[in-house]
């Protein structure tokens, strides 16, 4: 069939720039001081969920930093296919998203703020993510040349920040979870 040829051209033309990139990543991006950042990154949001989260807890909390996890993932793919935004320097090579924030520093925050306080304003505590990340955060990746906005302005994720977060809480609360063998 024609149509498996054109698929079958594009194929090679995608594993010819995955290897560049890999080549690239390894020339350029492997142990630099943004990589070490990034990793750290990664690390230390473990930790600081692993020594600070509520452990009775712990399910729940896991189950909304998954969601956000993929949720912020998709959000970032979405974004640096369309050219909006790209990264340098990831920490593993094989993503299109910078991989400490959708994967740890987003949903760990997340978590976190969805444990302290829980009665204050999930709009507030959604505000206020929003804006640090949107103006203090992103502009510092950009800074250290990690985070590179092309057709994206920063204040463009503060909506997505807000509305990523209202969405975890939403989900935080839910209580109609039952054992899988009770009916």
């Amino acid at each position: 069939m024609k149509s498996n040829h054109v698929f079958d051209d594009f194929a090679k033309k995608q594993q010819l720039l995955e290897d560049e990139k890999l080549q690239m990543w390894f020339d350029h991006s492997l142990f630099t001081f943004q990589w070490w950042f990034g990793a750290l990154l990664l690390i230390i949001s473990i930790v600081i969920f692993i020594i600070f989260r509520k452990r009775n807890s712990t399910d729940r909390l896991l189950y909304v930093g998954t969601f956000t996890a993929l949720l912020s993932s998709l959000l970032d793919l979405v974004g640096n296919s369309l050219g909006f935004f790209h990264y340098h320097y990831e920490v593993i090579p094989f993503t299109d998203n910078y991989f400490p924030w959708s994967i740890s520093i987003i949903p760990v925050s997340i978590m976190f703020l969805l444990q302290v306080k829980p009665n204050t304003s999930p709009y507030i505590k959604a505000l206020a993510l929003s804006l640090i990340v949107s103006f203090v955060i992103l502009p510092f990746l950009k800074f250290i040349g990690i985070y590179h906005p092309v057709h994206w302005k920063m204040y463009y994720s503060a909506p997505v920040i807000f509305i990523i977060y209202l969405i975890a809480d939403y989900l935080s609360k839910k209580d109609r979870f039952t054992k899988l063998n009770e009916e």
